[in-house]
């Protein structure tokens, strides 16, 4: 994935991802991986600290300066508590992001509550999972002491609204947990779209929906938790915004297509976060060098050929 990402001429954070077993039972005993889940499991936490050490004594160092490594705890399904620990320890270790989705499905919370006579994120937070460095994905199905716990420990939410509005998740309670004290960032977690433009207005449109009301977000809260936010859970914190100093990080969008033709100065940012798509950028800018230009991959020749090829590849 690395050297993908490096023949692609973009950054990456690597997480690490920590899976070990496949929902729970009542009693609390995980569901052993069956089949095609082995590839996914390491056996237990402790050899997926070991498989991961092997990144060396600086896992962001060696994977070379645009891509650095983070840890994921899949889940409270199939990581249980008595795992999470050493995962926790090497993200600690390394001042390395940690992900766990949380809360997803009802189902998830109802495993959980049935095993641990808790929450998920209660099982995270007793774990000492929890905090600046943290990011949970989803946060769909919150309860009013899950919300307190996530912003008093100033974890990231990661909203993915198109992913959870394809599965039928659910809206996340995102303004809550904004003004609790988390902050809040976008992401895709699937194929189906990938187009931040629309998992940030989709932020604020399930607010509407949810709530029958307008004006939950901001065009500028909505932007940051596309570009800031996104770039510091995922352990870029020198990313995200054109400052002195910040890496150099870059994207046009091109005003004379038919969804933004006629934005003025003043409302500019209102009409591209409401606006564009993912099909109005034009330049992308990674480190300082063109990757895109004027809608033209500079890296690779045939783009919608390589795509092809690669999903090809994962099908066969």
């Amino acid at each position: 994935m690395i050297t993908a990402a490096g023949e692609a001429g973009i950054r990456i954070t690597l997480l690490d991802t920590c899976y070990l077993s496949g929902g729970l039972n009542p009693d609390g005993s995980p569901v052993p991986l069956t089949g095609p889940q082995l590839r996914f499991g390491d056996g237990d936490s402790e050899q997926w600290a070991a498989r991961v050490a092997a990144l060396g004594a600086d896992p962001h160092g060696m994977l070379g300066p645009r891509a650095r490594a983070g840890a994921a705890i899949h889940s409270v399904r199939a990581v249980p508590p008595d795992q999470l620990h050493p995962v926790i320890a090497w993200a600690q270790r390394y001042g390395a992001p940690v992900h766990a989705h949380l809360s997803e499905q009802t189902a998830e919370n109802l495993a959980c509550l049935a095993a641990y006579r808790v929450t998920p994120a209660e099982v995270l937070y007793d774990a000492g999972a929890l905090g600046p460095r943290t990011t949970v994905v989803h946060a769909t199905h919150l309860a009013s002491r899950d919300i307190e716990l996530l912003g008093g420990s100033r974890a990231c939410a990661c909203f993915c609204p198109t992913t959870e509005a394809d599965l039928a998740d659910g809206i996340g309670p995102a303004r809550a947990l904004a003004s609790a004290g988390s902050m809040l960032s976008l992401g895709t977690d699937s194929q189906a779209v990938i187009d931040m433009f629309e998992e940030a207005r989709r932020l604020e449109l399930g607010e509407r929906l949810a709530t029958q009301r307008r004006g939950h977000f901001t065009a500028a809260e909505l932007a940051g938790a596309a570009t800031m936010t996104g770039h510091a859970c995922l352990g870029w914190p020198d990313a995200g915004e054109i400052v002195p100093g910040a890496l150099a990080d870059l994207v046009t969008v091109t005003l004379d297509g038919p969804r933004l033709a006629g934005t003025s100065a003043a409302t500019a940012l209102e009409s591209v976060i409401f606006a564009a798509t993912a099909a109005d950028v034009r330049d992308v800018v990674v480190g300082g060098r063109d990757v895109v230009r004027d809608g033209t991959h500079l890296l690779i020749d045939d783009v919608p050929g390589a795509l092809s090829a690669a999903v090809r590849a994962v099908l066969d």
